[in-house]
């Protein structure tokens, strides 16, 4: 007979301790007795399927109570004197699994037995799976397999479950909503609210209404008391988006609010404290703002605890392959045609083209083409005419890329320049090949060989797949 789960028998009774665990042990279970609830306790880290508890021993309602609380998964069953089934009753208000009266029966301690550690199993099980599903979906439409992404999805493992205010830093476009709320979505404040706001859309004279709330009363139209985004967001998360853009005047009031999570709305005297975490982003150079004035050093510091960097697009081509399938996935049911794939030369346009715009640029370039393409396939012609002229050609050693069909001194003007490090120089042909190539090879691997899953991962035909693998791998 195969060795059973681990279980504990916990009674003062000698005797009757010996007789559950030998019949126990009989049905193949290893036991473990104990003859007060306290060694019990301090051997709960072996984690037993069962516990057999006597409820009359000395405090052991009390031990009960505790054994719960270390960990309230394991199974307890209560075993009760016949004239103390008063106790029994307490015993399961408090989360026993089930009671016997002395001398328990053999048959019933089997059922009883067996019932529990099933239950214990299927729990452990749902454990597992739901922590599995936590991992697979916590950062849902975050989609990236590159180095510089893995290292986001690190930081956001490594920071969503202490309440420390993060700050996310990212060229526009490229998704630092999508990764605050991931954080938020993680953390101890998931069931509150995430609350947005973005500080450079509001106007300066409604921003202290915005984030406080008024009184009734408080101004001219002012015909009810409102909540301002921090009531809203209390228990929750409050993300300030473009933060970098908030005026000196809000900047001041934001400080004083995170001094002690306390406010008072306009027009009123109440000081209402809220629990909340925040979460703030922008596209700017902060520590440059800071130099030269424009935002406050000591909130600066408050906000920039733990900091998070999102790559802009152009730093991460090899993403460019998954995100192009992942929108193609994500369009489809918006138009009536069934388009899954993306031609060789549209795929090579879009990983050679620089995206100033980022995921966001992206996305709207794939739908777009969505509507306006007539057959399954994405083409070169139905891309954008700026990107369909990074089919071929070179990067020049300034960053700015030269068409293969047009006069070399008449570049394509550069995108702008900002304070994010420059896009990386592309030699002709081998910078493009050697990502195509890893991305053509880690589609492969990933579907364990098989081509036709491989080229549906990568949104291109299977016949454009065994072309390119055959230059990959050429045949000697």
């Amino acid at each position: 007979m195969p060795t059973k789960d681990l279980l504990f028998v916990v009674d003062t009774d000698t005797p009757h301790r010996d007789m559950m665990a030998g019949w126990l042990q009989d049905q193949g279970y290893r036991v473990k007795v104990f003859d007060n609830g306290e060694l019990c306790l301090n051997t709960l880290d072996e984690n037993p399927g069962a516990i057999c508890l006597d409820i009359n021993m000395s405090g052991g309602l009390d031990i009960l109570k505790r054994l719960k609380l270390a960990n309230r998964d394991i199974p307890i069953l209560v075993v009760t004197k016949n004239d103390a089934v008063d106790s029994a009753v307490e015993a399961m208000k408090i989360g026993a699994f089930d009671y016997m009266v002395k001398p328990v029966d053999k048959v019933r301690l089997k059922t009883n037995v067996d019932r529990a550690i099933e239950m214990h199993t299927m729990v452990t099980k749902i454990q597992r799976l739901q922590g599995e599903l936590k991992k697979t979906y916590s950062y849902k439409n975050i989609v990236g397999q590159s180095d510089a992404m893995k290292q986001v999805f690190a930081q956001v493992d490594e920071v969503s479950g202490i309440n420390i205010n993060v700050f996310i830093n990212g060229e526009s476009g490229t998704g630092k909503e999508l990764v605050a709320k991931a954080l938020h979505y993680n953390s101890a404040y998931k069931a509150g609210d995430f609350v947005a706001i973005n500080c450079g859309a509001i106007p300066e004279e409604l921003q202290e209404n915005e984030f406080f709330g008024h009184e009734k009363g408080a101004y001219t139209g002012a015909d009810d008391s409102r909540m301002g985004k921090l009531e809203v967001a209390n228990g929750g998360t409050l993300f300030l988006d473009e933060v970098g853009e908030m005026p000196p005047r809000m900047q001041v009031k934001l400080l004083r609010f995170l001094q002690d999570k306390s406010f008072e709305r306009v027009g009123g005297n109440k000081k209402i404290h809220v629990d909340l975490r925040i979460i703030s982003a922008t596209n700017r150079n902060l520590e440059e703002a800071v130099r030269q004035g424009n935002f406050r050093e000591d909130l600066y510091y408050r906000l920039v605890v733990y900091s998070v960097f999102i790559p802009p697009l152009r730093e991460r081509r090899e993403d460019i392959p998954i995100l192009i399938n992942h929108f193609l996935k994500k369009y489809k049911s918006d138009i009536t045609k069934k388009i899954t794939t993306v031609s060789s030369y549209a795929l090579e346009a879009l990983v050679r083209y620089t995206w100033p715009g980022n995921v966001r640029q992206l996305e709207n370039e794939i739908y777009r083409t969505m509507v306006s393409t007539r057959t399954d396939t994405v083409q070169i012609e139905n891309l954008s005419p700026e990107i369909q002229k990074f089919r071929e050609g070179s990067v020049g050693e300034d960053n700015q890329f030269i068409p293969a069909q047009e006069n070399q001194e008449r570049p394509v003007t550069p995108a702008p320049v900002s304070h994010y490090p420059p896009p990386p120089i592309l030699s002709t042909g081998s910078k493009f090949d050697e990502i195509e190539k890893q991305a053509f090879l880690e589609a492969l691997n990933r579907a364990n060989g098989k081509v036709p899953q491989a080229a549906k991962d990568l949104g291109i035909s299977r016949a454009t797949f065994y072309r390119k693998i055959k230059k990959f791998r050429p045949v000697n």
